[in-house]
C-alpha cells in the first residue's frame, strides 16, 4: 500500500518510521532540508536502548499527493487550514486520516469530498531529536475511526506500533480531548512532567478540579473518563506532555484546539467555566512571553 504522511515532526517521523517496514511510505516535510536529510540517512526510531533506522522516501509537501491510498495528516492544529489550502490534489486520494489534538478540525473534515475520511487519536510518546530521529519514549495505541465512509485494509504488525480500529468517533476524540484539557495545560502552567500532576496533592486539587469544570461541559462517562486521565499520568509519569514542551522552546502551543473548544461548548450552553479560563489565558500569555 502507498501511505503518504504530511508532517515531518516527531509523530510524522514515528509513523514513516514503523509504517516503512511493511509498506511504501513517503513522508511529505515543511523543508527541503528535512527531505533530503531523510533520502540520505532515513527514519532512526531509538526505542528501549535500541535504535533502527527505515529506509523512507521524502519530498516537500508542495509536492502532489495523489499516488497515495491513505494520507495520515499529522501537523499541529493551528497551521491546518493553510496546509490544507495548500496540498496538491488532495482530492484525488481516497482515504485521508487526520492525527490532530483537540477537535478544531471537524470542521475542516466535513468540507471534504474524500471517500474516506478518519480521525485517529495516538496514544504514544514521541520526542524529536533530529530530522531524522525520534526517540519513542512510551508505547501506546493508535485509535482509528471512521469519520466518513470505510476502512482500508492495511495492517502494521510491530508490537510497539499498535493500531486500533474503532466505531465511534466522536466518543474516542472527546476522550482524548478530555485527557488533553486536564493534563497539558496544568503541566506547561506549573513546568512539570506528567506524574507530579497525581503526586503533588496541590496539583491533584487542581486537576480535579479542572476535571469537574470540563465534564460538566462535555458529555462523558465521568467515572470512566476520570480512571483514563489518572491512568495517562501514572504510565506517562516522566514525559513532558507536548504543551510544555512547546512552551519551554518557545513554540506556538495547540491551547486554542483545545481548552479553545471547551470555552466555545460552554459559551453555547453558558456555562461559566472560570478554571478553564484562567489557564487558557495563561497559556496565552506565556506563549507571547516566549515569542
Amino acid at each position: 500500500m502507498k501511505i503518504g504522511i504530511i508532517g515531518g515532526g516527531s509523530i510524522g517521523l514515528l509513523f514513516a518510521g514503523y509504517l516503512a517496514e511493511y509498506h511504501d511510505v513517503t513522508l511529505y516535510t515543511r523543508t527541503e532540508r528535512q527531505a533530503s536529510e531523510i533520502n540520505q540517512n532515513g527514519v532512526t526510531i531509538d526505542i528501549e536502548n535500541t535504535s533502527n533506522t527505515y529506509r523512507v522516501q521524502a519530498v516537500t509537501s508542495t509536492t502532489s499527493v495523489m499516488g497515495e491510498d491513505i494520507l495520515f495528516i499529522a501537523v499541529k492544529q493551528y497551521i491546518l487550514k493553510d496546509l490544507l489550502s495548500q496540498i496538491k490534489d488532495l482530492e484525488k486520494v481516497q482515504t485521508v486520516c487526520f492525527l490532530q489534538n483537540g477537535m478544531g478540525h471537524l470542521d475542516f473534515m466535513k468540507k471534504l469530498d474524500n471517500t474516506n475520511i478518519l480521525v485517529g487519536v495516538v496514544e504514544h510518546g514521541a520526542l524529536k531529536f533530529n530530522d531524522t530521529t525520534i526517540i519513542h519514549t512510551g508505547i501506546g495505541r493508535t485509535k482509528l475511526a471512521n469519520f466518513k465512509g470505510d476502512f482500508p485494509a492495511f495492517d502494521i504488525p510491530v508490537k510497539e506500533f499498535q493500531i486500533e480500529f474503532h466505531s465511534e468517533w466522536y466518543e474516542m476524540i472527546t476522550s482524548k480531548l478530555i485527557a488533553n484539557a486536564v493534563i497539558n495545560p496544568l503541566t506547561a502552567l506549573y513546568g512539570v512532567k506528567n506524574g507530579r500532576l497525581l503526586q503533588n496533592e496541590y496539583f491533584k486539587n487542581q486537576v480535579r478540579t479542572l476535571f469537574r469544570e470540563i465534564v460538566s461541559v462535555i458529555p462523558c462517562n465521568e467515572e470512566q473518563m476520570w480512571e483514563l486521565v489518572t491512568t495517562i499520568c501514572k504510565n506517562t509519569a516522566q514525559n513532558k506532555s507536548s504543551m510544555l514542551r512547546d512552551i519551554e522552546e518557545g513554540r506556538k502551543t495547540e491551547i486554542d484546539a483545545i481548552l479553545g473548544y471547551v470555552l466555545a461548548e460552554a459559551k453555547k450552553i453558558e456555562r461559566e467555566v472560570a478554571v478553564t479560563q484562567f489557564l487558557y489565558d495563561s497559556i496565552k500569555g506565556m506563549e507571547r512571553r516566549g515569542g
